[in-house]
């Protein structure tokens, strides 16, 4: 892909969004909370499987799996490819497909930079989520192999976690929220940080109590 393809790209994803579409389109959909629901226009259902996220300018049909952005949901609606609806949508915003100046590259090249910062994002993001619901797996099997309360209470760890419980799990409460877009992305930058430092934190703690606790349960 050429730089000036990513560019028209980018324009049209800043300058038509994915609302748009929809209102252009014969779709009916109706809002539930940040999203658009409605019945897939791509197959037959009577159980509305397809959601619209007008923040990320993305949608997807839970049903058929199909999935994409505006540019793609434009083509599918117009029944053309990807490349024809780049084409007309690129004389929609303006653009001509001439060589690119030198502030249009610079545009480009920022974009593409935050195109992978976002990657990055969500990919830290998952993982920090994926490692608390572990830590709760591992403190659960943790506390079941002791016999009586009095071991559990000597777990100098188990103690720690169970003081920090109610915060560890409205926290994952919040980063579940964030991963179905339930949230804006101001705050899933505040929780994925107050994540940062948990996750931290017991990535240290783990270390200085490695799960060697059987010796406690006799």
């Amino acid at each position: 892909m050429n730089l000036s393809l990513n560019y028209i790209i980018s324009q049209i994803k800043a300058k038509v969004d994915i609302v748009t579409v929809i209102e252009e389109s014969p779709l009916h959909l109706r809002k539930r909370g940040r999203n658009f629901i409605g019945l897939c226009p791509f197959h037959s259902e009577k159980t509305p499987s397809f959601s619209v996220n007008p923040q990320k300018n993305i949608f997807k049909c839970f049903g058929c799996g199909v999935s994409g952005d505006q540019i793609n949901l434009y083509a599918r609606l117009n029944h053309i490819n990807n490349g024809q609806a780049i084409s007309q949508l690129s004389k929609r915003v303006g653009l001509t497909g001439k060589k690119l100046n030198k502030k249009q590259r610079l545009e480009v090249i920022k974009w593409q930079e935050d195109k992978e910062l976002e990657k990055k994002f969500t990919q830290k993001y998952n993982e920090m989520f994926y490692f608390l619901c572990e830590l709760r797996d591992y403190m659960k099997e943790r506390a079941g192999a002791y016999k009586t309360i009095n071991h559990i209470e000597k777990d100098s760890l188990l103690m720690c976690y169970y003081h920090a419980k109610a915060i560890h799990e409205d926290l994952l409460n919040r980063l579940l929220a964030g991963l179905h877009d339930e949230i804006d992305f101001e705050q899933q930058i505040a929780y994925f940080y107050a994540a940062k430092g948990v996750v931290e934190r017991w990535e240290k703690l783990l270390e200085k109590y490695p799960p060697n606790y059987s010796e406690s349960t006799e």
